[in-house]
């Protein structure tokens, strides 16, 4: 939701829409202020014109921001009531990040009390709410609120008090807070993002569950200067060329931009700004749809190294995402780095295969270390049992190889240790559970494992075969 305040409109919302915004958001007290009664003959839609979605805010930011406003919740209720958005937010009290216990508890009462009585007092049924949860580093706190207000009868919920933690690059704590409220908050009502709208964090707020998300950054760096991408965010003074096909830059040059008068270049900027924010929305989208999401993530992440936190920070909770997240997707499973060895599908891979698998009686178990499928079996097929060892997923029989994931991944040639590791306790594992019911263990060794899976057949020394050569040697002697 872009932003517009209707006293300093940079992008029109005929241009937003253009863009892709399909739900705008302002600010109540703003129009309060200076539109006063006025407005409510015209609504929020007429002083912004604009006929589709509007959400308000009420001037919890300016509390944020400035302490206090003066205007009661209770007015401020009636007020977006008459002036009719779409989606109303109710006078909550920010906590903030800087602050004590005491006023971080103070924050949770007092906003769990408006939310009450705004609830009470409510009388316009073509309005929705949205209930903010607040309690900013206090994750007990956040966990409180969230459960409390997912009581009461909202229809939109806001993680509140980010803004201070995405100024400052602080995604890990960014990533406790959202967390704390998403996992508390009722699953069935959209989880709103406060001031979200840098376009190089979206994709890891959508892998934590948040809906929507609001900001007026676009026009904000552009009145600084400022050229946001999906890698982060540049100073027009210090570009040779505009990374970016949109029709901002495909129809103008740095120097040209940095030229212009400084209404102009204000606004060029901020429509670039919206269009690479829209822009990463649609990939995200496109992601969620084909199941690609943890990869995009991951590729963002990459391009800081506090957003790579966020992400490590997120691996925490990765018991509780996998049970939201799907258990096949229509891409395959791309392992992209260390963080990848945490995702759902691994994760949901070791625990089923430890709770439900059990092989059948063979007399050979073969170990096959290698890096890709390809459908091949031994020449005795009736007494050997063929377990290959693949990066990340460990021990794969061969009866499970069409389950998805295991049929749809792909690694490097040369994974780093983490893949490797995973692997390996993988098998170690196995073989601790079963290795008592095979003959003979034949280890088709890599040297691409170093002595990983040396150590990992440690539980059935004793019966162990060890050929150097692996995949290859296989290959090689499969019909001899």
């Amino acid at each position: 939701m872009p932003v517009i305040n209707p006293l300093d409109v940079v992008v029109s919302p005929a241009e937003m829409v253009k863009i892709g915004a399909s739900l705008l958001m302002t600010n109540a007290y703003i129009i309060m202020r200076h539109f006063g009664e006025s407005a409510v003959e015209r609504g929020v839609h007429g002083i912004l014109g604009h006929e589709g979605p509007v959400m308000c805010d009420s001037g919890g930011f300016q509390i944020l921001r400035y302490g206090e406003i003066d205007v009661s919740d209770e007015e401020m209720v009636r007020y977006q009531e008459s002036i009719a958005p779409d989606i109303a937010t109710i006078l909550d009290v920010p906590t903030g990040i800087d602050v004590s216990r005491e006023r971080a508890e103070w924050t949770v009462r007092e906003t769990l009390r408006r939310a009450r009585r705004a609830v009470a007092i409510r009388s316009n049924p073509d309005v929705l709410w949205c209930g903010p949860v607040q309690g900013g580093l206090f994750t007990d706190l956040v966990v409180e609120s969230a459960r409390e207000i997912g009581k009461m009868e909202y229809h939109v919920h806001a993680v509140g008090s980010p803004v201070e933690l995405m100024e400052g690059y602080r995604f890990a704590e960014l990533v406790d807070l959202v967390m704390a409220a998403k996992l508390n908050l009722p699953p069935d009502r959209p989880v709103h993002l406060f001031g979200a709208g840098h376009p190089m964090m979206l994709s890891l707020a959508v892998l934590m569950g948040c809906d929507l998300f609001d900001s007026a950054a676009y026009a904000l760096y552009a009145r600084d200067g400022r050229y946001m991408t999906v890698d982060g965010t540049y100073m027009l003074d210090d570009l040779r060329e505009l990374p970016c096909a949109c029709p901002v830059c495909s129809s103008t040059s740095p120097e040209e931009l940095r030229s212009s008068p400084s209404a102009e270049r204000t606004r060029l900027l901020a429509l670039h700004n919206l269009h690479v924010t829209f822009a990463e929305l649609r990939a995200i989208r496109q992601a969620i749809s084909e199941g690609s999401l943890w990869e995009l993530v991951q590729r963002r992440c990459a391009a800081h190294p506090r957003l790579l936190g966020g992400l490590r920070r997120l691996m925490g909770h990765s018991v509780a995402i996998e049970e939201f997240d799907p258990v096949s997707k229509r891409s395959a499973f791309f392992y992209l780095g260390e963080e990848s060895a945490r995702r759902p599908e691994v994760t949901r891979h070791s625990r089923l295969f430890r709770e439900r698998y059990e092989p059948e009686p063979r007399r050979t178990l073969l170990l096959l270390p290698c890096f890709e499928f390809e459908r091949v079996s031994p020449l005795d097929p009736e007494n050997t049992h063929l377990v290959r060892v693949m990066p990340v997923f460990g021990a794969v029989p061969e009866e499970l190889e069409e389950i998805y994931p295991l049929s749809q991944f792909q690694v490097p040639d040369q994974p780093d240790d983490q893949a490797l590791r995973t692997a390996a306790e993988s098998l170690r594992d196995y073989l601790t559970r079963f290795g008592d019911r095979y003959d003979e263990i034949v280890l088709l060794n890599d040297d691409r494992w170093g002595d990983l899976l040396l150590r990992a057949c440690a539980p059935v020394e004793k019966k162990l075969r060890v050929r150097e050569g692996g995949e290859n040697f296989f290959r090689k002697n499969i019909n001899k």
